[in-house]
């Protein structure tokens, strides 16, 4: 099917298929969290959500320069499964925290964290993706594939939402944060299908780490 929506060549279809649903899984995680992060920053004092965006800018220029420096030293495609594991426990200790945590004082900084959180997740998830396509893909392929990859993406968009909207209905919005953690997980199973697939004369593990 993707043959005959796209330019594609001999080899590249697992390899296109597998990265749009890395794309998708992530997409979906990310879109399908906003709606808790609004909800966390209202939990932790609209009066104070100038004070949010001021710390969220803050940890921004703290984890771009470490990511930066965790680049340099393991490479883009090593660092994928540390950043998602990660990311998958942090998930899994707001679940915990927002399930079982007591106190007002425990409420308040689990929402706050939370909310500046997201955005250290889309920085070291999405951004850390399109790095690695970067990698596996040359720029002549990337002109012909991107478009196509991204398409995984644009569907977890959407996924992302219905399913937060679905969820709401019958669960604790907090839930939200196991299908993030699952996300992850599959989009570890992606990569790794990706390097199964990868082009022999283009190995991601030799890119540059620049």
């Amino acid at each position: 099917m993707l043959h005959r929506v796209a330019d594609l060549r001999p080899g590249e279809g697992p390899r296109v298929l597998f990265a749009g649903l890395w794309c998708g899984c992530l997409l979906t995680a990310n879109y399908g969290i906003h709606p808790l992060r609004d909800a966390m920053g209202i939990a932790g004092g609209v009066r104070n959500l100038h004070w949010l965006f001021t710390a969220t800018f803050a940890a921004m220029l703290v984890a771009v320069p470490l990511f930066g420096l965790a680049v340099a030293k393991l490479g883009r495609a090593r660092l994928v499964p540390w950043v998602h594991r990660s990311l998958a426990l942090h998930a899994l200790a707001f679940f915990a925290l927002m399930q079982w945590g007591e106190g007002p004082a425990i409420e308040l900084w689990t929402a706050r964290v939370f909310f500046v959180w997201t955005s250290v997740f889309n920085l070291f998830a999405i951004s850390l993706f399109w790095s690695v396509m970067a990698d596996l893909f040359v720029a002549s392929d990337a002109k012909r594939l991107f478009g196509l990859i991204s398409v995984g993406g644009s569907i977890g968009a959407l996924l992302g939402p219905l399913l937060g909207g679905a969820l709401a209905l019958w669960a604790d919005p907090s839930w939200l944060l196991l299908l993030v953690a699952l996300a992850l997980e599959l989009s570890l199973g992606c990569l790794r299908a990706l390097h199964a697939n990868r082009d022999p004369g283009h190995d991601p593990s030799q890119a540059p780490s620049e």
